[in-house]
């Protein structure tokens, strides 16, 4: 479930310390003493009342950024700002702006296009702090990734966690896929900072978008999956147009690919170019065994 990580250091760390302090140590959520060390670099960049309001100021203002090689900010989504890219390790820092009913920014997009009301999980783990504001009003769930059907339509449970309010200083932690959340606006302007965890796999990882199935306690459907690329239908179309590497690449890919939507979609591309039904069930049948247990399910659905 979401872990909330209590204060250690009240000091306060420039944009530019955390950056260094983050790039040099790196950033691993699976890793205790890494978790703590990125939270609290956080945080302590969560201690500086000033540093984004400044920053706001020059860039709205178009001036340069007045230290040479601090971070440039860019657009990050509708309502949030890029403070420092992965380009310097495996960590992204934004700031999400988080307007209230009585904001235009709200009226103007609607509650959804900002993110409120939506109920869903990210493909990867990150921290949010609340940084300005009362903060916005979040339910929690967990979801059972590992035992839970993960297409479109698919029925699943979430487990109701709470509901909190993500006022300033409060830090948590999301898990990747098993943390699910929904914001809701908060009573007047408010800001969170969120350090988020990057890694090239997950580009090829699943996330949702659920909405509730009425009457039902607990009860989700999942409204959308998120995460596709154009690497699967590239794969499939290489894998039907006949050549002979193509297919030991599906075949790797099958047994070895960190997503299992795309181990999946490889012996779906290798089901489909087989020459009759024997050969599509040897296929499953060493889909089956290949070591994912997503895929083993598949796999023997489709013998």
């Amino acid at each position: 479930m979401v872990r909330v990580i209590p204060a250690r250091d009240p000091t306060p760390a420039t944009l530019g310390e955390c950056v260094e302090a983050l790039a040099t140590w790196g950033f691993d959520p699976r890793e205790e003493e890494s978790l703590s060390h990125s939270a609290n670099w956080l945080r302590r960049l969560g201690n500086d009342p000033h540093f984004l309001g400044d920053a706001l100021v020059d860039l709205l203002a178009g001036r340069e950024r007045p230290a040479a090689g601090a971070p440039a900010f860019r657009g990050w989504g509708p309502n949030s700002l890029l403070l420092a890219g992965p380009d310097r390790g495996n960590f992204a820092i934004g700031a999400e702006i988080l307007p209230s009913p009585a904001e235009h920014a709200l009226r103007a997009s609607g509650a959804r296009a900002l993110g409120y009301g939506v109920v869903h999980n990210h493909n990867f783990d990150f921290l949010t702090l609340g940084y300005f504001g009362p903060g916005c009003r979040i339910d929690d769930y967990e979801f059972d990734v590992e035992n839970s059907a993960s297409h479109s339509g698919a029925a699943v449970m979430l487990r109701p966690v709470g509901r909190s309010q993500h006022m300033p200083g409060r830090l948590v932690h999301y898990r990747a896929r098993c943390d699910v959340h929904c914001q809701h606006p908060p009573e007047a302007l408010s800001v969170s900072l969120t350090l988020c965890h990057v890694h090239g796999a997950q580009g090829w990882t699943d996330h949702h978008t659920f909405e509730p199935i009425d009457g039902s306690v607990g009860g989700f459907r999942i409204a959308s999956v998120l995460g596709h690329g154009p690497s699967e239908t590239f794969l499939r179309l290489a894998v039907a147009l006949g050549s002979e590497e193509a297919g030991e690449l599906a075949r790797h890919f099958g047994k070895h690919h960190p997503s299992d939507r795309m181990r999946l979609v490889a012996w779906r591309a290798l089901a489909g170019a087989a020459s009759d039904s024997g050969a599509r069930d040897a296929v499953w049948r060493e889909a089956e065994a290949a070591g994912s247990r997503r895929v083993a399910k598949a796999a023997k659905r489709r013998r």
